[in-house]
């Protein structure tokens, strides 16, 4: 079974189109219908059913797809570990990050894995809360950041460190008279949020707060994938913008105001995601420098 077969068959099921398929990986429609052929004679099954110039997966292309991405994660795996193992690596780990997380502790916390474990490759994949469950099922990654507080069977969670909330208010807003924010203020006003997808953790973390608190949704001026922009539209006078702390002073402007909420308003925890199983040796070292580092900042 070639590895190349397999790549096609996933981009035809994804598709469901041999020309657009073909389109996608380079080659005309015939040769790429040959492979799947060729693939279907060697399982001995029937992957599609072809109806009025259609295609869909039969149940067996369902259950082939699941184990043929298992197939490419584990032969990405075996390249990834050679070519680390040629570079004198001993170890290696794939942390997930979602929710636009680039905080100043995950900063300190990779420094620190090179300087305590310089034989142990880490390496960090931006992805979707739901991306990240889903690489952790399929082993694509051993553990993932996250602010989203959702469980799921299956998964544990550990708290690594906490954030205070903060709002980003553009010059000359009537908020600025006052100190601290309360939620009650902020309702009144057009957010910059993040986007209910693409950060679900942010989103699901404010969202929370509103409902905890009794309070009306606010109006939502624009979605956005991170800090960056949201700090780029709340200066262009879009709404004010709800975000974590340290994210949002990463991303400071001379034409936004940051401002700490109320002190009734929770702090919000990151979470470090992973599969309800014992941990490798390198992801337990991981987690206890990752708590220790949200301790250091916490003390200060």
């Amino acid at each position: 079974m070639r590895i190349r077969h397999l790549h096609y068959f996933l981009v035809v099921a994804e598709e469901l189109s041999y020309s657009r398929a073909a389109a996608k990986v380079h080659i005309e429609p015939s040769p790429l219908a040959r492979a799947i052929k060729e693939l279907e004679a060697e399982l001995g099954v029937r992957l599609f059913q072809r109806a009025r110039g259609r295609i869909c997966l039969t149940w067996a292309g369902e259950v082939f797809r699941e184990e043929a991405h298992r197939m490419l994660t584990f032969m990405e795996g075996a390249r990834t570990r050679v070519s680390a193992a040629a570079q004198g690596y001993r170890g290696r780990l794939r942390i997930g990050l979602t929710d636009g997380l680039a905080q100043p502790r995950l900063t300190r916390l990779l420094a620190r894995c090179r300087e305590e474990e310089p034989l142990t490759q880490v390496k960090i994949i931006e992805m979707t809360v739901k991306g990240m469950v889903n690489a952790l099922g399929h082993d694509q990654i051993d553990a993932g950041f996250t602010v989203h507080t959702e469980r799921h069977n299956g998964f544990i969670k550990e708290v690594v460190w906490t954030d205070r909330p903060a709002i980003a208010i553009p010059r000359n807003h009537p908020l600025l008279a006052l100190e601290k924010i309360p939620l009650q203020e902020v309702a009144r006003h057009a957010l910059v949020l993040c986007h209910p997808e693409l950060c679900s953790g942010g989103y699901e973390v404010i969202r929370r707060w509103f409902y905890e608190y009794t309070l009306p949704f606010p109006a939502v001026a624009e979605y956005v994938s991170g800090h960056e922009p949201m700090m780029m539209l709340v200066a262009s006078g879009y709404g004010i913008g709800v975000g974590l702390a340290s994210q949002i002073i990463l991303y400071s402007h001379p034409d936004v105001i940051i401002r700490p909420v109320t002190d009734d308003v929770p702090c919000t925890p990151t979470f470090i995601t992973m599969l309800d199983k014992p941990p490798s040796e390198e992801l337990s070292r991981f987690i206890a420098r990752a708590q220790r580092v949200g301790e250091l900042i916490a003390n200060k």
